[in-house]
């Protein structure tokens, strides 16, 4: 079992510079002389320019408490100094925070950092050791704009960054296609038919209650689901669950995933599973399918091409007064078109094709998923407001 030890006096001096996670917001805001925290949502909704530090400060009036934040959202947060507009975090509640005191053995903090059960000891008192204030570590820097401002495309993981690729005077950066992004994306059905399994709600509830009001269920958490008749599921399996939100005449039903759940046991006709990552909320009435296999396509990158093939937007995936960066929108093109991850297509003014080299583009769009007939595209970059059903759209870089 590892343990790391930290003296008793060392953690005063870091609750005094306010760098302890697990001191009081009111500590805290005594040193750093913060306003109070807000009132706190589950759920905060990513704006452009804003920083893991900042929004410790705004709901747990304490910008040094980032690494909670972080720490409840590391399956959509791959670096805690870079977060994009769009991306929705849970927040913690502050009693948890305030809770997080580790145990003392003596005058040493012992962290146990294999899960293992801490034994008893007797505390001894120790002779106080003066030790040097520690000061404040700096905030996660936000990222570098652009030329035109946006922090959006520069992205620097442990999957590095891509070619720069200039447009209509705007530069942005490639970045491969993400796990969480293919899933979260959603598609239309195209009028097939899935074996759906109905989401019953969360498993904490009982029966009584899913029926009577919606029971929602947040990552971590257990939930109940009714598999279709002659499906078999074993412990283990993943499922995309999500929310059939409405239809799109032609194309069937738009998928709006909710987030993935892991089969943990199952018992006569329903099973018990796990929710491992979380777009929306799970709900009761959600339906659940296998999950398809994503495909990693690594560092390669899509190279620029002339005369690339034309397709129309559909729809967008959810109904936006005015669409923004990472909203998805279905265009009629899959991969009977030879459509495939990471390509890239503009959005262009809704004018004739053929002189779509003087077109103002309208949005940038990489594709997240593709299916037969129709692929979703993710906003990189809106350049003017006004995607419309039917508007044109044209593959500029293509995957190799």
């Amino acid at each position: 079992m590892r343990r790391t030890t930290i003296s008793r006096s060392k953690i005063g001096s870091l609750l005094t510079a306010g760098l302890l996670l697990g001191a009081p917001a009111a500590r805290a805001q005594d040193t750093l002389q913060l306003g109070a925290p807000q009132q706190r949502p589950q759920v905060h909704i990513v704006q452009q320019g804003e920083t893991l530090w900042a929004l410790a400060a705004m709901y747990y009036g304490d910008p040094l408490l980032w690494p909670e934040i972080y720490r409840l959202n590391t399956l959509v947060v791959e670096d805690p100094h870079w977060i994009y507009p769009g991306e929705e975090l849970m927040l913690g509640s502050m009693s948890d925070v305030v809770a997080m005191e580790p145990p003392f053995v003596g005058d040493t903090m012992m962290v146990d950092t294999s899960q293992a059960a801490m034994p008893a000891v007797t505390p001894v008192e120790a002779t106080p050791v003066e030790t040097p204030v520690v000061e404040a570590p700096p905030p996660p820097p936000p990222p570098p704009a652009d030329a035109s401002g946006s922090t959006i495309f520069s992205r620097r993981g442990q999957r590095g960054a891509g070619p720069v690729a200039a447009l209509g005077g705007d530069v942005y950066r490639y970045r491969p296609v993400r796990r969480g992004e293919f899933y979260a994306a959603g598609f239309l059905t195209e009028n097939e038919s899935f074996p759906w399994a109905r989401v019953l709600g969360d498993a904490d509830d009982p029966p009584a209650e899913r029926s009577i009001q919606t029971s929602s269920a947040m990552i971590y958490q257990t939930i109940v689901i009714r598999p279709p008749s002659g499906a078999t599921y074993q412990p283990g399996d993943s499922l995309l669950v999500a929310q059939l939100t409405r239809s799109v005449p032609g194309w069937g039903d738009v998928v709006a995933p909710s987030g993935i759940a892991r089969v943990r046991h199952v018992t006569g006709g329903e099973i018990l599973a796990d929710i491992v990552m979380q777009f929306h909320r799970v709900v009761d009435g959600n339906v659940a399918m296998p999950l398809e296999p994503f495909r990693d396509p690594g560092m390669t990158a899509p190279v620029p091409v002339e005369n690339g093939m034309s397709a129309s937007v559909i729809e967008m995936r959810d109904i936006h007064p005015v669409p923004n960066q990472q909203n998805i929108v279905f265009i009629d093109a899959g991969r009977s078109q030879g459509v495939v991850l990471g390509d890239v297509f503009l959005v262009v003014e809704p004018l004739d094709m053929a002189q779509a080299e003087v077109q103002d583009p309208v949005a940038l769009l990489q594709i997240v998923h593709v299916r037969d007939r129709s692929a979703s595209g993710f906003i990189l970059q809106v350049y003017q407001p006004g995607i419309q059903p039917g508007q044109p759209v044209r593959l500029i870089r293509k995957m190799p």
